[in-house]
């Protein structure tokens, strides 16, 4: 699977402790664990209450309680953990869809805004790439909209694996993807992004009987410190840069100036 695809599939939403524990575990080991520690808490109590009614402590009592525990509390764990699983795993679905696209399975600009809240935490370089593929609309035009949707997910598959290696790749709306570029300095950002655009110019896309190249126009936003960055200024930055590379003639990149 796509890095952009795991992202969002290893992500859950917040949840609380008997949750966590089922995930973490499973409806079978959990409910094992579960029927231990109630065996464990009746044999305490049934000693307890012998003692204080001043009764032998003789073996019926303890073989009622771990009859107890072995035949009730299975039944009812089972039922339980297995509800929370289900629960979790439909909210988890329900999670995942609200931050993937559905047509590039890659995450989306909800997914982007929220992982730049945790990876604009640190003090290295950080770089935003906005892609636009040009002349996307003469495509839809030419070829229809299915042949379209096909060469954009063949696109974003190949941007995707182009960046994979040092962030990840969001679609942003459209034919516009952001790519999100950890410890990347402006340099490195202007390299990556001219080797993946030279990359896409040179690789043809067969849909059928129809051979396409596609060209990319590149904006490069980049930030010295991610701490002291915004991903809003980042992204209207990068947009900018795009802006700039579509009025150059396009197939080309823009670097902004640092933010």
């Amino acid at each position: 699977s796509r890095p952009g695809r795991r992202l969002v599939s290893h992500q859950h939403a917040p949840s609380g402790r008997l949750r966590s524990f089922v995930r973490r575990v499973g409806v079978w080991k959990g409910t094992a664990i579960f029927t231990f520690a109630s065996t464990l808490i009746a044999f305490a109590v049934t000693g307890v209450s012998l003692e204080l009614a001043g009764l032998r402590h003789g073996a019926i009592g303890y073989l009622i309680a771990l009859a107890c525990s072995l035949t009730i509390m299975p039944a009812m764990m089972v039922a339980l953990l297995s509800l929370i699983k289900r629960l979790d795993e439909a909210e988890h679905a329900l999670y995942r869809l609200a931050r993937t696209d559905e047509l590039t399975d890659l995450p989306n600009r909800r997914a982007l805004f929220e992982a730049a809240v945790h990876q604009l935490q640190t003090d290295t370089a950080v770089a935003l790439l906005f892609i636009d593929i040009d002349h996307f609309k003469r495509v839809n035009d030419t070829y229809g909209h299915r042949i379209g949707d096909i060469i954009l997910c063949r696109v974003a598959e190949a941007i995707d694996g182009q960046l994979s290696a040092r962030g990840l790749l969001y679609r942003f709306g459209g034919e516009e993807f952001a790519g999100l570029l950890y410890n990347t300095p402006p340099a490195d950002a202007r390299d990556i992004a001219e080797a993946l655009r030279e990359h896409i110019q040179r690789t043809p896309i067969t849909v059928g009987e129809h051979t396409l190249y596609i060209t990319l126009s590149i904006g490069v936003a980049t930030a010295d410190n991610a701490r002291n960055s915004q991903i809003t200024t980042l992204i209207d930055h990068a947009d900018q840069a795009v802006y700039e590379a579509k009025n150059a003639g396009r197939n080309r990149i823009h670097l902004a100036p640092a933010a």
